[in-house]
């Protein structure tokens, strides 16, 4: 199952609860992936498919979806997960008053609902399946020195070791944005990556996604390109 249809089987969930769901794009709305209204009630759902990976929820996640909460003027926030939390995240949202549910993935048929999405995401989940997952175990050399070590990829995100021997993990969450950006406005540039993640990866980012063979890389400034017109 990829993080896409886990995110229709949380929808159809809920719609099975009386709400009328509808999931945003996949590049996300402030990290809400289902938004759920019944009645006078609005909820925001964040989705993390996180079972089967290292990744676990942590509080930073919980407060993110805290303010898109009330960014959305959603009544609750419901974060969702087939993975496990932190101590700390669900300290955190008990204080906060957002739900945590643990869910497993199951194989299920479509949810009909409103979504927001085109072929966007099933064209990510392609892109991810067939060109970087196969990357795990890859050194990937950029321009100099600059190297990373790919140890793993889930679809939680990239297990690395870069140039300077340290080990970082990076979410997929950006390489999804920084992907559908591409496919709407043609490219993406190094700076507009950093502008959209707060951890400093944007040339793993970078470096990792153009080995992907419809994306090309140009410098100055540092921008990853579409190849070719053949996309969503």
């Amino acid at each position: 199952m990829t993080p896409a249809e886990y995110e229709s089987q949380i929808a159809a969930h809920f719609a099975g609860l009386g709400y009328r769901t509808r999931q945003t794009a996949m590049s996300g709305d402030y990290g809400v992936d289902v938004f759920a209204e019944k009645a006078d009630e609005r909820l925001a759902i964040q989705v993390k498919m996180y079972g089967h990976t290292t990744r676990r929820v942590n509080r930073q996640m919980v407060m993110e979806l805290h303010g898109a909460k009330d960014y959305f003027d959603c009544h609750r926030a419901v974060l969702v997960t087939d993975g496990e939390f932190l101590p700390d995240a669900l300290e955190v949202a008990k204080k906060l008053g957002i739900q945590v549910l643990s869910m497993p993935a199951v194989a299920m048929s479509p949810v009909s609902s409103d979504s927001l999405s085109t072929d966007e995401a099933p064209f990510f989940d392609q892109i991810w399946r067939d060109h970087v997952m196969p990357l795990a175990g890859q050194v990937l050399r950029g321009e100099g020195t600059r190297r990373n070590l790919i140890v793993e990829v889930d679809w939680a995100g990239v297990e690395r070791v870069s140039s300077n021997g340290r080990r970082s993990r990076i979410d997929i969450e950006i390489f999804r944005l920084a992907i559908n950006h591409i496919l709407r406005n043609g490219s993406i540039t190094r700076d507009e990556i950093n502008q959209s993640y707060a951890k400093r990866a944007s040339s793993g980012v970078v470096l990792i996604l153009a080995q992907v063979p419809i994306f090309q890389l140009t410098d100055r400034p540092l921008t990853l390109h579409c190849r070719s017109n053949d996309v969503p």
